[in-house]
């Protein structure tokens, strides 16, 4: 069996979902600095709530935009002929659930796992950032 292919397509991808989360994640922090430089009363609960909300909503967001360009490469490359399939498996895949309703054609099976490797990365970049983002905008306790 021969993966070099998988890996031409594959490394690339991982390349540009990669650099578009963290892109993604670089003007969530914009926003969230012109949130913060807006506030005018000290952060309360509710604007913490706001934020968490904020937060997930771009993240979710981000997460399913780069899922589906998987899916989009399954299909162009005729390895998941069927939109709803590609995407199904591309969401198991990039999260690691691995159900297997849905499957890669046998010759496209290490670009499946390269799409795991790269939403475990993906996620973590993502934990990393939202537990950094939380704990400075954490509500201020009134003395």
């Amino acid at each position: 069996m021969l993966w070099e292919i998988d890996w031409l397509f594959g490394v690339p991808m991982m390349i540009v979902t990669t650099m578009f989360h963290v892109c993604g994640l670089v003007l969530l922090g914009y926003t969230l600095v012109i949130f913060e430089r807006r506030r005018k009363a000290p952060r309360s609960v509710s604007f913490f709530l706001f934020i968490c909300m904020y937060m997930a909503n771009v993240v979710i967001l981000l997460h399913g935009v780069e899922s589906i360009a998987w899916a989009m490469l399954y299909m162009s490359l005729d390895a998941i002929p069927v939109t709803r399939d590609a995407v199904l498996y591309s969401l198991n895949a990039f999260t690691a659930y691995g159900h297997e309703s849905a499957l890669l054609a046998p010759e496209w099976r290490l670009l499946g796992s390269l799409e795991a490797m790269n939403g475990s990365l993906i996620f973590g970049l993502t934990t990393a950032f939202l537990f950094a983002a939380l704990s400075q905008l954490r509500p201020v306790r009134r003395a």
